[in-house]
């Protein structure tokens, strides 16, 4: 049987509440003068290299995207007021499921298709034959980053089981709890103690910046936002190592390190003259915090919330005064959040998200926000003998607003620091420039002063 939070209402038809991080997300999409396109929407690549023996990549996919739905139905589960729904669907239903979500593009490539894709309720999957790449693609409400690279994984793994045995009256029991269940966040209004509507309060006004904000300022070319594109930049190996030496000399914390250079580039992008706030938002993986038990840990479903904490800049800072303000924050974690989660959502919704849309304009929102994923290789599989092999991976976000989506992650043993900006409002050469004044920070600031110290210890 399912999780005790599903319910079947009808015959093949099983429901659940929508958890507050779908709920928000389902708002987050809304953006004005942004029609049939979707905030957030999360995309995961892989470039793949398929042996011989696998047969025609295009067949095999398509199987192996069937058991995607099968161990994971929420991906074909929908919205619908105030729940979610799951039907689980006949042989002949699946069969036209996947003829709808899975979709070759044969001569397109992911800069081509990335940023050009209609709004869709449904998790779609994109072979670029030309490439050899893969493509989830799904609304943020129902995918976050790591869930994106969880459903890329098992879309990867089913290669192996190329006639699989699939019973589909059955895969209700694979169902996943949603966040508020798993991690027992209260959700009704009748839970919400006092001590919970203060924790929700103060995290609200905790947004409200102390000094003006340090922004960089926008090239904007339009009102309405246009195609989201990407730019991204590697570390090569030896940088990479010499970085990861670096924080090792000075004792810092890798993730809170790449987080304080991008702060840095802002800085140096757009130097302040006097004491600024730079709202350092980033998002925080609460799967950390699931039991192992907990099929939910490991499903590709919304599990993220966005941490944000104020950084005062100067002209006298660096990237080590913006670590000692955000490693704090990192050790601490979620933890201190988790209780008063619904709450806090519910209160952001209805004072920032007037009308149920959120707007290009809002203070705050040519900060980049942060993404760390961590190692990729601990995530995503890098090969199955004879059948299939990982060359390359990316992420990013669907973003129609003057916030720039900054993911980063370690593959191969090499540093990747993405970007994601609407073309209405960042010039590409801008957006590289400002990639490059990460990595600058990086070596000359951690790499660099890390050698240095290790060589006076020596």
């Amino acid at each position: 049987m399912p999780h005790r939070s599903w319910a079947e209402t009808r015959p093949g038809r099983w429901e659940r509440p929508q958890s507050c991080l779908e709920k928000i997300g389902l708002i987050n999409r809304n953006v004005d003068k942004a029609l049939d396109r979707d905030n957030w929407a999360k995309t995961a690549v892989a470039k793949l290299d398929f042996h011989p023996n696998l047969g025609d990549p295009e067949s095999a996919l398509k199987i192996a995207w069937k058991q995607v739905r099968y161990n994971y139905p929420e991906v074909a589960a929908f919205p619908y007021n105030g729940i979610y729904m799951y039907r689980i669907g006949n042989p002949e239903q699946v069969s036209l499921w996947v003829s709808a979500t899975f979709v070759v593009e044969e001569e397109l490539t992911v800069d081509q298709l990335f940023g050009h894709l209609p709004r869709s309720e449904q998790m779609m999957c994109y072979f670029l034959p030309k490439t050899s790449e893969i493509l989830v693609r799904s609304p943020h409400y129902r995918l976050d980053a790591r869930g994106a690279i969880f459903c890329l994984n098992y879309l990867i793994q089913a290669l192996a089981n190329p006639d699989p045995v699939l019973i589909f009256g059955g895969c209700a029991t694979n169902l996943s709890p949603s966040i508020d269940e798993a991690l027992d966040i209260p959700t009704a209004q009748s839970e919400y103690t006092p001590n919970i509507e203060e924790m929700a309060t103060k995290r609200l006004a905790a947004l409200q910046p102390s000094h003006p904000l340090l922004e960089l300022t926008p090239n904007i070319t339009a009102k309405q936002p246009r195609a989201t594109k990407r730019r991204f930049i590697k570390l090569s190996r030896s940088e990479t190592r010499a970085v990861l030496k670096g924080c090792e000399a000075s004792r810092m914390n890798l993730t809170a390190t790449l987080h304080s250079a991008l702060i840095s580039a802002v800085a140096k992008l757009a130097p302040p003259d006097e004491v600024n706030s730079y709202m350092a938002s980033f998002h925080c993986d609460l799967r950390f915090l699931i039991p192992d038990s907990s099929h939910t840990k490991n499903a590709p479903t919304t599990c993220t919330s966005i941490i944000t904490t104020e950084v005062e800049v100067s002209p006298s800072t660096d990237i080590r005064s913006y670590y000692k303000q955000l490693a704090p924050v990192y050790a601490t974690g979620y933890d201190p959040y988790l209780e008063s989660t619904a709450c806090y959502h519910e209160k952001l919704a209805k004072a920032l998200y007037a009308g149920g849309k959120i707007s290009g304009n809002a203070d705050g929102a040519a900060q980049p926000r942060f993404g760390p994923l961590g190692i990729i290789e601990k995530q995503l599989t890098k090969e199955i003998k004879d059948v299939v092999k990982v060359k390359d991976f990316w992420l990013g976000a669907e973003t129609l607003t003057k916030r720039k989506m900054v993911h980063t992650w370690v593959h191969e043993d090499q540093i990747v620091f993405s970007c994601c900006y609407n073309e209405s409002f960042w010039e590409d050469a801008f957006v590289e420039h400002f990639l490059q004044a990460i990595k600058d920070c990086l070596l000359d600031e951690v790499a660099l002063v890390g050698l240095m110290k290790q060589a006076s210890m020596n």
